[in-house]
């Protein structure tokens, strides 16, 4: 699919997606799941050839065996998280079949968002539509193992603020840990998930990492290359020369978007958190990514993949956000809200397709 189908496509189901959240809840739920399952299997059927990253996953899911006959000597391509790879192992056993492997992927993962979408967001089909303009085609078609990952950990994130589900958090996120490592990267919202940080200290908070990043981007740097820990996590994406550790500033324009979508949710915090038992869990957890995002903007695919798992909260935090608006004001909203998320998802679209 050409950029241009993909776009016209996306501008399709945008509306579709406003149109359909207006059904009851039973009908929006069938719609939900046809989408999700058509979502699967459009990742499940790409070209190896055509996406980035997967070859790689191909490659390793044909070269090695199942359960049956495997040894213990195989070992993946282009990635080293053992956890994805005994499950492609599993896999193995039942077919060797890569584009039901793919979709196999695909389904365990949007089993999950289909969750998140369903439970968490008050307009799933719009929730879908946020999710495919920001994630869909960095996460489900290229960064299977990261796409997975995510999606078990922000299901659990919000069963967070139950006391008992606190150590299965751990549990879940020792495992996501093993299916790709920037998982480590959800262990600080255990201190900070239910605690009420002030509005005032929201904005002064992104003001000192605007200023960090601008004026103090060589000591952010000479931090982190000197850190055992971070440079063994993605040391290729860090090291000078190297020639995935390219560079960005704040110019990115998922920075701004981001500041602005966390700004809105915090200029509304007395009327959504009165709509959401998780508000705060949200907005702590998009604060804390968008900090990561700005700080590290000078190491940009490490910034991108340390924030973007809390990111996804924005499945859960637009649909809220243009909830709060009123129905007045919604048909504008969504009017003004399609630009940036058309422009998001072709700009997302384009690297990837060769």
């Amino acid at each position: 699919m050409t950029q241009f189908n993909a776009v016209f496509a996306y501008v399709v189901f945008f509306i579709f997606a406003i149109w359909c959240d207006n059904y009851n809840e039973k009908t929006r739920r069938g719609i939900l799941i046809v989408t999700c399952v058509a979502l699967t299997f459009m990742v499940g059927m790409r070209d190896p050839k055509v996406w980035s990253d997967t070859g790689a996953y191909v490659s390793t899911f044909l070269s090695t065996h199942g359960l049956l006959d495997y040894t213990g000597e195989d070992r993946p391509m282009g990635y080293g998280e053992m956890g994805f790879f005994y499950l492609t192992v599993f896999i193995k056993t039942f077919t060797s079949n890569y584009h039901i492997f793919l979709t196999a992927v695909s389904a365990i993962t949007f089993f999950f968002l289909y969750k998140c979408f369903d439970k968490y967001s008050v307009y799933p089909l719009f929730a879908v539509a946020v999710y495919l303009s920001r994630f869909y085609t960095g996460r489900n078609m290229t960064q299977i193992r990261a796409g997975l990952s995510i999606a078990i950990v922000i299901y659990f994130t919000f069963l967070l603020p139950d006391k008992r589900k606190r150590w299965w958090y751990l549990l879940i996120i020792f495992i996501a840990y093993h299916i790709h490592n920037s998982a480590i990267v959800a262990l600080p919202l255990l201190l900070l998930r239910n605690y009420k940080i002030k509005s005032p200290f929201i904005y002064i908070g992104i003001v000192i990492s605007l200023i960090l990043a601008a004026s103090y981007g060589n000591v952010v740097k000479a931090w982190v290359q000197s850190s055992p820990f971070i440079m063994d996590m993605g040391g290729d994406y860090l090291r000078e020369g190297s020639s995935k550790a390219f560079s960005n500033d704040l110019s990115n324009p998922v920075i701004w978007y981001q500041i602005f979508v966390l700004f809105a949710f915090t200029f509304y915090e007395k009327r959504l958190k009165k709509l959401t038992p998780y508000y705060y869990l949200m907005r702590n957890g998009y604060f804390y990514c968008t900090c990561i995002l700005i700080v590290m903007c000078q190491y940009a695919i490490v910034a991108a993949r340390c924030s973007t798992l809390f990111a996804t909260f924005e499945i859960s935090m637009v649909p809220l956000l243009v909830n709060v608006l009123g129905k007045k004001n919604r048909s504008f909203v969504y009017v003004v809200l399609a630009v940036p998320y058309i422009v998001l998802f072709a700009l997302n679209w384009s690297p990837h397709y060769k």
